[in-house]
């Protein structure tokens, strides 16, 4: 298999190209600073994922997408619809901040973000920032942010896939745009399912998108955007003993309106206001413990105004946040929270200053506040610009505000938790060699005040600390025709006695090459992740887990004018190994389907 798998590699590296672009494509940064920028241009360490990535790629999961760039590590327990966990820069993974246009994912209750939960349809590009982004963006973005935007489309389009394969999967997913210069309007719906080898292994998950927008003129847009999802996993087992009739269940829905108006020529106002709710379900009927359901209910209602402009040489953004979370949860034990509460006020101020010959300066400084804490966030940035690329340095604080779980459950809650901070400083070099970009970013970071159980007084407490430091290395060559994308990380994750923190391994990397050819599309994908410390599920004791490396491979095959064959496979070796201690991850498997639409 391993020839195979080199035969194939070879195939998509030897056929011939099409004209080539002479410069590096332009692709479109938000989350970096706030405002758009070319990726090439962007003082930060970014990774950008457009339309065209994610559709040739046929994955479902944007997890499987993110596993992609460097700095990252994603783990998934078992089948696609295992709980899935991002780790940026070593953090822990309550430590990155997930947007959706702008509007905040993260879970009230314990934390971090389910990344099984976003499918690929109905997101037009997805942005990863790494590093601490406090200072714009406020709690939970120590480790990185990464912000997922809906299609906005002009002309006519629409979509509709079927997909048959290994493990009794299928996939349904269709969709349609249209647009024009005053207006859009995009429509996408998915449903996923499959069955594991195991008892009790299934299941499924589907996810409808809608975005539109009203341009009443120039440099102005009035939108609307729903997003929901629902998901349902069986478990199998829990350590060494069978549940074969445990699952857990997830609903997700935002609804947002999001506005921007041009008031001048160099004077944007910007804003939005949404709901996010969702509900967790627990079920276990045959818990031996009496532990047999548990039900948790979030909503968060956010707003967010800001006011953009220049004069003279800075570029400069101020603006004000508000957000109130609810949760309220249960399970046979009796409730935990009932309408549990917190507000958060937020203010921040951003200036790009521009120094001519002497480069850039960006500074940011942000002010939150929620009931017993209140936190000030800053990052300094010194960019200096060439005429094939550029350095920069970079100076922040991140935190991340204690969940609603952590403060008031049951016992265990503390409701004089503090945030937990973060300090830390990267130096950047991007270098353009033709239409290639070059990436070198060594980092370093200081996590203080970190929430965790304390056995002493049995509950949650400020009593951890942890370290990171690493450097990212990327090449990304993007054209009309071909992306090519390498990424390699070597991290070092430690707490404060010096343990290598869990999940995290040393050394990481990905390959990705992409090319529209005659016959159609093709891509070829291969992840590696190293060896990392895990913990035994049934002792509990700490492991060394292997590392593995999986290459996956999709087509895209046309047989008319308006339809396509497509073809997946994944884990094209068949190799055998665990992203998570003791949850198997899937072997080989092949996926067939039949597109039809119109771009």
């Amino acid at each position: 298999m391993k020839a195979w798998s080199c035969l194939v590699l070879g195939v998509f590296l030897c056929l011939p190209l099409a004209a080539q672009q002479p410069t590096f494509t332009e692709t479109v940064v938000v989350t970096a600073s706030g405002e758009e920028e070319n990726l090439e241009s962007v003082a930060a360490a970014v990774t950008v994922f457009d339309e065209g990535e994610i559709s040739r790629s046929l994955e479902t999961s944007l997890a499987a997408l993110l596993r992609r760039s460097s700095g990252v590590t994603l783990l998934r327990s078992g089948l696609d619809g295992g709980v899935t966990s991002l780790f940026s820069r070593g953090t822990n993974s309550t430590h990155t901040l997930v947007l959706f246009e702008g509007i905040r994912l993260n879970d009230p209750y314990f934390g971090g973000y389910d990344w099984s939960l976003p499918l690929t349809a109905g997101v037009g590009k997805l942005e990863l920032v790494r590093g601490p982004y406090s200072a714009l963006y406020g709690a939970d973005a120590l480790g990185g942010v990464v912000q997922l935007f809906a299609p906005q489309r002009s002309g006519t389009s629409w979509q509709i896939l079927g997909e048959t394969g290994s493990g009794g999967w299928s996939r349904y997913q269709g969709g349609v745009s249209v647009g024009s210069q005053s207006w859009d309007l995009s429509v996408q719906a998915v449903e996923r399912q499959g069955t594991g080898e195991l008892v009790n292994d299934d299941f499924w998950g589907k996810a409808l998108t809608f975005s539109a927008g009203f341009r009443p003129r120039d440099g102005a847009r009035v939108g609307v955007l729903v997003r929901a999802s629902r998901s349902r996993t069986e478990i199998p087992f829990s350590g060494a003993q069978a549940t074969p009739h445990r699952f857990t269940a997830a609903e997700e829905t935002l609804v947002g309106l999001p506005w921007r108006f041009r008031l001048g020529p160099s004077l944007q106002l910007e804003g939005h206001l949404a709901r996010v709710e969702g509900n967790l379900t627990f079920r276990d009927p045959d818990d031996p413990w009496g532990y047999t359901a548990a039900d948790t209910d979030k909503e968060s209602w956010q707003g967010r105004l800001a006011l953009r402009g220049q004069l003279g040489p800075h570029r400069w953004q101020l603006g004000g946040e508000w957000r109130q979370d609810e949760v309220t949860a249960g399970s046979s034990f009796g409730p935990a929270l009932t309408d549990r509460k917190q507000t958060v006020r937020s203010l921040f101020l951003q200036d790009r200053w521009s120094l001519g010959r002497g480069g850039e300066v960006t500074a940011g400084l942000r002010w939150d506040r929620a009931g017993a804490w209140e936190e000030l966030s800053p990052r300094v940035t010194w960019s200096l610009p060439w005429a094939s690329g550029r350095v920069w340095v970079a100076a922040g604080k991140g935190f991340r505000a204690p969940s609603l779980g952590e403060l008031y459950y049951p016992y265990s809650g503390n409701p004089t938790l503090q945030p937990e901070r973060s300090e830390s400083v990267e130096l950047g070099v991007t270098q353009m060699l033709g239409n290639v970009m070059l990436q070198l970013v060594p980092f370093a970071n200081r996590i203080t005040n970190l929430v965790d159980f304390d056995y002493t007084t049995w509950r949650f407490a400020n009593i951890a600390e942890s370290r990171q430091k690493g450097v990212e290395l990327s090449l990304e060559r993007r054209l009309q025709h071909r992306l090519l994308r390498l990424s390699g990380t070597y991290l070092e994750a430690e707490d404060q006695d010096g343990l290598r923190l869990l999940r995290r391994p040393q050394w990481s990397g990905s390959f990705t090459l992409g090319e529209n050819f005659a016959w159609g599309q093709g891509e070829v994908s291969l992840v590696y992740v190293g060896r990392r410390p895990d913990l035994d599920p049934v002792s509990f004791a700490r492991v060394q887990q292997g590392g593995f490396f999986t290459a996956n491979l999709a087509a895209q095959l046309p047989l008319t004018e308006l339809s396509a064959l497509t073809v997946r496979v994944e884990n094209l070796a068949d190799r055998s190994y665990q992203e998570v201690r003791g949850y198997p991850a899937p072997g080989r498997r092949v996926f067939v389907g039949l597109a039809l639409g119109r771009q």
